[in-house]
């Protein structure tokens, strides 16, 4: 991904352009204060339909945002939805359903300039989520939900991602078998559905149904990581908090990878530059750069010159949250310009690298 035209040493105005999704936007800033990831926007879409019944489809359910609470989009007779969000953002989609269904959450994604499609909402029952809840003992509040967190995903085959929905619909179960997850943080061990979709504390592993669940933990951010010695999986991001269900379903969650593929860029790494600035500090020239991260990571910075290096490389973790790196600019690199690298690695391994084009500031007394 490159970012030189979006993040600037002084942040651009608002434009006329994003008067069309002022709310959402507006909840973003609020939130991020990145004015450059408001700049341009991204659609996520997918569809609404009742769990283990692909063809009932949730019409009139509203899609809103954990992070962004003017966003929302109502689903149609078929259960679609689409809802811009601003590029360079965390969002954790979730569903308010209508009568006789469940809230869940998705997983969190970090839009990246591609749109999000199929972020589909496999939405429980009343007969279905009070069954499943019963099945695995998980105490309920007042309100009905969770008194702590669960997460759901499946081991999904490669062949239902990138198709229509009744192409999904028809290659069902996708599920992977044979593979096992776990999380960063810890977690206790994994419950596997069967292959009647039923979960069954007796498995070790992943049926063709493909389904995985975690219940009654504490609230956090974990990165899911599904594996097997033949297969390999994507990571995801769940976002926990007391009373959430999160369904990372198909084809999203832990979705199977080709040969040699990387996983989409939404799904891994929960942060970016959010802006890069100058300064100067007892004589010496800084390039500073704040970095927002929605999970923990590890930042590596290198910044060079006509092909040289011009500061020393900088390495870093990221505690969830906002962080500032300076580097020090060598006393003997021009005024113009130079090339920043950042490059961001979640607990899974995966990494996605900007590079932008900034310019050094002066040297002192020039």
């Amino acid at each position: 991904m490159r970012l030189g035209e979006e993040v600037q040493e002084v942040p651009r105005r608002l434009g006329a352009a994003l008067a069309t999704f002022a709310a959402a936007v507006l909840g973003a800033l609020a939130l991020t204060g990145s004015a450059e990831s408001a700049d341009k926007s991204v659609t996520i879409s997918g569809r609404a339909y009742a769990f283990n019944h692909m063809d009932t489809y949730l019409a009139g359910a509203t899609i809103r945002v954990r992070e962004l609470p003017g966003a929302a989009a109502v689903t149609d007779a078929n259960g679609d939805y689409a809802l811009e969000v601003p590029d360079g953002t965390t969002v954790t989609p979730y569903i308010e359903p209508p009568a006789g269904y469940n809230q869940i959450d998705l997983q969190t994604f970090h839009t990246r300039g591609e749109p999000i499609r199929n972020a589909n909402f496999q939405t429980p029952g009343d007969a279905e989520y009070n069954g499943l809840a019963a099945l695995l003992s998980v105490p309920f509040g007042p309100d009905g939900r969770p008194e702590q967190c669960a997460i759901v995903t499946t081991a999904s085959a490669r062949n239902v991602r990138g198709v229509d929905y009744a192409t999904f619909h028809a290659r069902t179960p996708h599920g992977v078998a044979g593979a096992t997850a776990r999380a960063v943080p810890e977690l206790p061990p994994a419950v596997y559905f069967n292959e009647s979709v039923i979960p069954d504390r007796s498995r070790t592993e992943t049926s063709e149904d493909g389904g995985i669940i975690w219940t009654e933990f504490p609230a956090g951010v974990y990165r899911v990581i599904a594996e097997s010695p033949t297969t390999r999986f994507a990571s995801f991001l769940a976002t926990c908090e007391p009373g959430r269900v999160v369904n990372a379903n198909p084809p999203w969650g832990a979705y199977e990878l080709s040969p040699g593929e990387k996983p989409l860029g939404a799904g891994v790494v929960a942060g970016s530059v959010a802006k890069v600035g100058r300064g100067h500090r007892a004589g010496n020239r800084l390039v500073i750069v704040r970095l927002r991260a929605a999970e923990r990571l590890r930042a590596k910075l290198q910044l060079r010159q006509h092909g040289s290096s011009v500061a020393a490389t900088e390495t870093a973790k990221l505690a969830i949250g906002a962080a500032k790196l300076r580097l020090r600019v060598a006393t003997e690199a021009e005024r113009g310009r130079a090339k920043l690298t950042v490059k961001l690695t979640d607990r899974a391994g995966d990494e996605v690298n900007d590079r932008l084009e900034i310019r050094l500031p002066r040297v002192p007394g020039a």
